[in-house]
């Protein structure tokens, strides 16, 4: 995708050598005036994506981004994501000012997701010190205690990094029926996507599975649908569910515990629905491959070195999911654990996903997320010798061993809590009443 005024457009045709290098030669949208934020009357946005043998350095390179900027790129986004482990077919965008004579790079524009990218202003023309400047000392010898020696600054154009999100709008969907056939062959007459049959089932955790409803009962939910500009985006969270059988009612209503600031999946009796934590934080296969021990000696390291988490070996890009419910307060790349997320679920618990190939779309600081759901995907980043995740578990600030601690307690909302769950209970339950059949 290309917009360029329409002032540009003659200009925009004589493309410099920088364009026909890196960015196509035709525009779309030449009227265009704002672009992620950014005021693009009278300039050009461009799309493309990186080829098999492209690299950032080369692309830098390309675009007449120096070493020193480059270096500034990599340490002001490494919090966000890993740039260095660029792959192809990663996509970005260049905004540029068009002249006779030249095209002169303003932005350039990373997508990391469908609503996040990485904005990079290139307008800065003064000049910053790269490196800082300070006395070396050298020791000489005995009568020459000490001599200082001064170090030439290195001056650059300093690049402006920012994140920006799209706002993603929520929109709450309904839908109740009387099963004719099958769940799956209701939802098909009535075009409601097959994977909310899954993200329903979940909701309960094995206490009921809405597929095995048969002919005759009923099914009302409501859940969340994310969209941006009026793009679908995602399947949100599930509100609330009911499925009524010939013997029984099954509900699954969402609740925000305050006694442990969590949110859980509850029945009409106030009990959760789901287990406290899941064992495995992949989603299929895998094995331990090094457990909790103090003792540790590291195989990267050469020695001995407490490892405070447990390592699943998995494939390259196994699913990882969360082990609890709870909320991203980190998504993000460093030296030694790479790409990792790690997520608060209550006021006792956390836990952390290490060295991470990629995080599943949506994840970011400030997410909720669901039991189970993924988060990202097995790799090597950071300090690994091969694909696992190094899943790791906090108790009240303190890493222990989550293989010994007794996690799979059913528990249930908390007694001084009861009566406002039950008044929240009944708003949910006649919001599912009156949801018209189909």
């Amino acid at each position: 995708m290309i917009a360029c005024s329409t002032s540009n457009k003659k200009q925009a045709a004589n493309t410099s050598e920088l364009q026909k290098d890196t960015i196509p030669q035709e525009c779309i949208d030449p009227v265009a005036i704002e672009f992620l934020g950014i005021d693009v009357d009278s300039l050009c946005v461009k799309e493309k994506e990186l080829n098999r043998r492209d690299n950032l350095q080369k692309l830098f390179r390309t675009l007449k981004l120096d070493k020193y900027q480059y270096a500034q790129f990599i340490q002001d986004t490494k919090d966000y994501t890993d740039f260095t482990h660029i792959t192809s077919r990663q996509k970005y965008f260049t905004i540029t000012k068009e002249t006779d004579s030249s095209s002169l790079l303003q932005y350039l524009i990373f997508k990391i997701s469908d609503f996040e990218y990485i904005i990079t202003n290139c307008t800065d023309t003064s000049y910053v010190p790269f490196n800082k400047v300070q006395e070396d000392i050298v020791v000489l010898s005995k009568k020459k205690k000490k001599k200082t020696k001064k170090i030439i600054p290195i001056l650059y154009h300093p690049l402006q990094v920012a994140v920006y999100e799209k706002k993603i709008d929520t929109t709450a969907i309904k839908f109740a029926a009387v099963i004719q056939k099958s769940v799956a062959k209701t939802f098909k007459e009535h075009h409601i996507d097959p994977k909310i049959i899954e993200k329903l089932s979940k909701a309960y955790n094995g206490k009921f599975n809405v597929a095995n409803l048969r002919k005759g009962d009923t099914l009302q939910f409501v859940y969340d649908q994310l969209s941006i500009n009026g793009r679908f985006l995602d399947y949100g969270h599930v509100q609330a569910i009911c499925c009524k059988t010939k013997k029984k009612q099954y509900y699954a209503v969402d609740y925000f515990i305050d006694d442990d600031s969590s949110y859980q999946y509850t029945d009409e009796n106030g009990k959760y629905l789901k287990t406290a934590f899941i064992k495995s934080p992949l989603q299929k296969g895998g094995s331990i491959v090094s457990r909790f021990n103090l003792h540790r000696f590291h195989p990267v390291l050469q020695v001995e070195k407490a490892h405070l988490g447990t390592d699943f070996a998995a494939p390259q890009g196994t699913p990882i999911v969360a082990t609890a419910s709870g909320i991203v307060i980190a998504a993000q790349f460093t030296q030694n654990n790479g790409n990792y997320v790690k997520i608060r679920h209550d006021k006792v618990y956390e836990t952390q996903y290490l060295h991470m190939s990629r995080f599943a779309r949506g994840i970011r600081n400030g997410v909720r997320v669901q039991q189970g759901q993924v988060i990202g995907y097995v790799g090597s980043t950071g300090l690994a010798t091969g694909p696992h995740v190094c899943y790791r578990f906090w108790k009240y600030g303190a890493q222990v061993d989550p293989l010994k601690e007794k996690l799979n307690v059913v528990k249930q909302i908390p007694k001084n809590d009861m009566s406002l769950y039950l008044q929240f209970f009944i708003v949910a339950k006649n919001i599912l009443e009156k949801i018209p059949m189909v």
